[in-house]
């Protein structure tokens, strides 16, 4: 009968206690406690956010950020990469469960965030530098000949380790929160790590006679970033 609380299976009328033995519905519990693809987004915000920096740096400080001068070479991998796999994700979350959407923001809103920041960037560098598209002239790639192969290799390494994983350590309420959060931290750390060296790059380079060769460090980090979306992707 329609509403006897002792009907098992009967939604709870809107605003009243559920029933006894009625369906809860079970919220999945994501990286760090917030909303789904709210760490991809924070990790996608970081890095193309370094990126837009560097395009809008006067032309002398940016090239003196890498050996070959220009955008170092990474960040030109895990742009490309990021943004592909941002753009070829489509939100999971069904409408009306309650669940939040990236970083508590408007569905959709870190994709309009990097077009717009994209078309913006462009705009501003080249109003005021007509020479601006000389920025993103790639470096000597024989200097990091395997850096595409590390940055691209670990992304589906990612996907193939969250795989085994799934199979090892998944619960009826999806990953461990330990699982999750460990691999959010140190995608996060990785990402402050690049930015450091691009703060290093353009601050004490410059004043240094014996400035420290980073590409190891480049590439073990960026792998970190394309690994974690592998696994969340």
């Amino acid at each position: 009968m329609a509403g006897d609380p002792f009907t098992f299976g009967q939604p709870a009328a809107a605003g009243a206690a559920p029933a006894f033995g009625s369906t809860i519905p079970v919220r999945t519990r994501h990286p760090l406690g917030l909303p789904q693809g709210s760490v991809r987004a924070l990790l996608t915000i970081m890095v193309i956010g370094t990126l837009w920096a560097l395009l809008l740096m006067p032309p002398e400080k940016v090239m003196s950020v890498e050996k070959g001068g220009g955008i170092p070479l990474y960040l030109y991998y895990l742009t490309f990469l990021i943004i592909g796999s941002y753009f070829s994700h489509r939100s999971t979350t069904p409408k009306g469960s309650g669940e939040r959407h990236p970083l508590y923001l408007p569905r959709g809103s870190i994709r309009f965030l990097l077009i717009v920041g994209f078309i913006a960037v462009i705009g501003l560098g080249f109003y005021k530098d007509h020479d601006f598209f000389e920025k993103l002239r790639l470096n000597d790639v024989n200097e990091q000949p395997f850096l595409p192969f590390i940055i691209f290799g670990a992304f589906f390494v990612g996907i193939v380790f969250n795989s085994l994983m799934h199979m090892i350590l998944a619960g009826p309420n999806g990953m461990p929160a330990w699982y999750q959060d460990v691999l959010a931290w140190v995608s996060v750390l990785a990402v402050l790590g690049l930015t450091a060296e691009v703060v290093y790059q353009l601050v004490i380079v410059p004043n240094t006679e014996n400035p420290m060769d980073l590409p190891k460090w480049q590439s073990i980090l960026s792998g970190v970033i394309a690994f974690y979306f592998g696994v969340r992707s």
